[in-house]
């Protein structure tokens, strides 16, 4: 097979617009060597030796498999359990007994939380854990978490569970021992916590769609809107603003803000992290 040839600015430039309509993921001129490395790999896939050939296939309707497969070769997966602590515990300390609280108050039988942008499964399963250490809280309500991502891929690696120590270095003892088995030298995921999680895809940038979501009690979008510009930031959140009831709470990444986006959502300060509640 003959070498695949070097990106081209034109071809990036449209590679770049192409995965921006149709994912909201936006990629500055600085990333040119970065779509290169990460998209020469579906071209050897493919037996292809140009981007323009490659760029040409994907839009191709019959080639959808191939739509999603560049969503997995563009995306960043980098997460862990108990992924920035304060924000965390923040969620189990002062969220969640709130939501619940509010929740019981109007009558409500299910508590409803969202994790979008799940990734590879870390976050909606730490959430569950944290559920299921506080059953005494939880009582006389159901509880279900959906997790969503843009990448088949690593919905797959959601689905099975099976992690690698690494990720788990924020967990305790207890809560391993406790909701994890051990296979070889990864952890599996106990179908106790799983089953508090319902694992399926969506795209952030396919608003019409944001019905399938409607009344959470917390959504979870973190570390994930600084890949957007702010057109489609504003978009997003005002999906998710939709999305909630009243008196409950989003969180993104503690690095991320809500300024210059919404001004309907009330912060909230916890101890080293930030939460933001629809009054």
């Amino acid at each position: 097979m003959d070498a695949v040839e070097k990106l081209s600015r034109e071809d990036f430039k449209e590679l770049r617009d192409y995965i921006y309509e149709e994912s909201g993921l936006h990629f500055s001129d600085a990333k040119l060597y970065f779509l290169e490395n990460r998209i020469s790999k579906r071209l050897k896939e493919h037996d292809m030796t140009t981007y323009r050939q490659y760029l040409d296939f994907v839009k191709r309707p019959i080639n959808k498999k191939e739509h999603f497969k560049l969503f997995d070769s563009v995306t960043t997966n980098e997460t862990s359990f108990y992924r920035n602590p304060p924000q965390i515990d923040a969620f189990a300390k002062k969220v969640l007994p709130k939501v619940v609280e509010t929740a019981k108050a109007r009558g409500q039988r299910t508590l409803r939380i969202w994790s979008a942008a799940c990734s590879s499964g870390e976050e909606p399963y730490t959430l569950a854990m944290i559920l299921r250490e506080n059953r005494e809280l939880l009582q006389g309500m159901n509880a279900t978490i959906l997790a969503t991502d843009i990448s088949h891929e690593i919905m797959d690696k959601a689905r099975i569970g099976l992690y690698a120590p690494y990720t788990m270095r924020n967990l305790s003892p207890k809560l391993t021992n406790s909701y994890f088995s051990k296979e070889g030298r990864e952890f599996k995921i106990k179908d106790s916590v799983k089953e508090l999680v319902k694992v399926s895809y969506f795209n952030l940038v396919d608003y019409a769609s944001y019905r399938r979501f409607r009344n959470m009690d917390i959504i979870l979008c973190r570390n994930v809107l600084i890949y957007f510009d702010l057109k489609v930031k504003r978009e997003i959140i005002k999906g998710f603003w939709d999305c909630l009831n009243r008196e409950s709470f989003l969180l993104i990444g503690h690095s991320e803000s809500l300024h210059n986006i919404n001004k309907d959502f009330k912060m909230q300060h916890y101890s080293r992290a930030l939460g933001y509640l629809k009054p």
